[in-house]
């Protein structure tokens, strides 16, 4: 009797293992990141091979400045900058006068990269599980207690197909999750 038992627990397990196939179900876990890279770039370049453009209007300065005021500003060597920020990338020129002449000119990029990472994890759940467990039954008037020996098959679309053995004999049973 508890070969039988056993025998036809088995085989209906073979049967929902072998021949109930169900499409799985799979897990994507994305995460992204964004990379922040810094490239700074100069260049310099001397005054005699910088092309310049001679200015023919003659503009007026109304202030009185002295000769030797006039001389000590001709002497000095004078840096003017231009910077342009575009984004969160600098441009940076810088131009040397001295003598009213253009001497040398600098230029200077700060450029910052982004890079978008995606890494996307896949996992495929569980298909299938098989448990072994007791239960015990008892009687409507609680004079008897039964033990059952239960196999518990999850399937793979949400199902539980149970087969028990014990006192009360044999017992099979089939549960969906809504």
């Amino acid at each position: 009797m508890i070969k039988n038992g056993i025998i036809v627990i088995l085989a209906m397990i073979a049967v929902f293992l072998f021949f109930v196939k169900s499409p799985t179900k799979v897990v994507t876990n994305t995460k992204i990141d964004t990379i922040v890279t810094y490239k700074t770039f100069t260049k310099y370049q001397k005054g005699d091979k910088i092309p310049f453009k001679v200015l023919d209007t003659v503009y007026e300065n109304k202030e009185v400045h002295d000769t030797i005021k006039i001389i000590q500003e001709f002497n000095e060597y004078v840096i003017y900058a231009d910077s342009i920020k575009k984004d969160s990338n600098l441009y940076v020129i810088q131009d040397t006068i001295h003598q009213n002449k253009l001497v040398g000119r600098s230029f200077q990029a700060k450029i910052q990269n982004k890079t978008i990472v995606v890494t996307n994890t896949i996992q495929t759940k569980s298909k299938a599980a098989l448990y072994l467990g007791f239960r015990s039954d008892i009687s409507k008037d609680y004079n008897s207690v039964n033990h059952n020996v239960v196999l518990t098959f999850k399937t793979r679309n949400k199902g539980l197909f149970s087969a028990g053995y014990g006192m009360s004999g044999y017992s099979v049973g089939y549960s969906l999750k809504f």
